[in-house]
């Protein structure tokens, strides 16, 4: 009866160790977009003089670039259109992915080169303060979860993020997010910059040092006072600031928020994508 009990657990665990390979390997494509459609010539939509609806679209699908990046882009009337043809040449190349343990259970994706060594896949357009960065790189157990940021000092290019279980809240470099395969760059709608300076100047006032938590929302109200923030996590350093300023980014609304939500939120205005389907950013 002892072994056979012990057989029964064996035999548990390895049909869960299956299944969690299975999903692992079943979400591995949907970290990253590879453009299935042509390449075309937008020379000429960057030859005009004012763009409408339409060219910033063809654009959008051809670059990544969102209209407040391809305006900030275009103000530099030197480099300007040879900028955003760069970003065309990024967004259409094919890069090689590997996939590292990144924690206990948990697996990220990264560009490489030939030899495996992680290398930057693209460039980041214009940021500033306030801006929310996201990307699908990050899976675990069979969940693609991804991982979340907001930039808090555009300037010294520095970002405020919850990295990894056991591990308080740091300050990151923002070029890291240029070796992820998938990268989405978002900026909240009809607001102004001084808006966006307060809540990253409140994000990294309150969020700072703070323990990482996965239960945000279960066993602790993900909405707590700023002087009792006792845990966080990767979406919710980015949620919480600017709930405080009235703004819900979670997109579902449920207790616990998470990248993908905030990916969909109808607040933000795309800046800048990829490795993510224009046409289809997180279904």
């Amino acid at each position: 009866m002892k072994y056979k009990k012990l057989l029964i657990i064996l035999s548990i665990i390895i049909i869960i160790t299956v299944a969690i390979a299975i999903a692992e390997k079943l979400i591995e494509p949907m970290g990253y977009f590879r453009p299935d459609y042509d390449k075309t010539d937008i020379t000429g939509i960057l030859e005009k003089e004012m763009l409408n609806e339409d060219d910033y679209k063809e654009l959008f699908y051809q670059t990544g670039l969102g209209k407040t990046a391809v305006d900030e882009i275009l103000k530099n009337e030197v480099f300007g259109k040879e900028k955003i043809l760069e970003f065309q040449e990024n967004f259409f190349t094919q890069y090689n992915i590997s996939r590292e343990k990144f924690a206990v259970i948990v697996n990220h994706e990264s560009i490489v080169d030939e030899e495996g060594k992680q290398i930057y896949g693209f460039d980041l357009a214009p940021y500033k303060n306030g801006y929310v960065l996201v990307t699908k790189a990050t899976h675990s157990l069979g969940w693609r979860h991804g991982h979340a940021g907001i930039v808090t000092d555009a300037e010294n290019q520095e970002t405020l993020e919850a990295v990894l279980l056991g591990k308080d809240s740091m300050l990151q470099d923002i070029n890291k997010w240029r070796n992820f395969p998938s990268f989405m760059m978002l900026k909240l709608k009809d607001t102004s910059q001084e808006t966006l300076d307060e809540i990253a100047e409140f994000a990294k006032n309150n969020l700072l040092d703070i323990p990482y938590g996965l239960f945000v929302g279960l066993t602790v109200g993900k909405n707590p006072d700023p002087n009792n923030i006792k845990t966080t996590q990767c979406a919710h350093i980015v949620w919480y600031p600017f709930m405080q300023s009235g703004y819900d980014i979670d997109s579902d609304g449920t207790w616990l928020v998470t990248p993908k939500d905030i990916a969909n939120s109808e607040l933000f205005e795309i800046v800048q994508i990829y490795g993510v389907d224009p046409g289809d950013i997180w279904p």
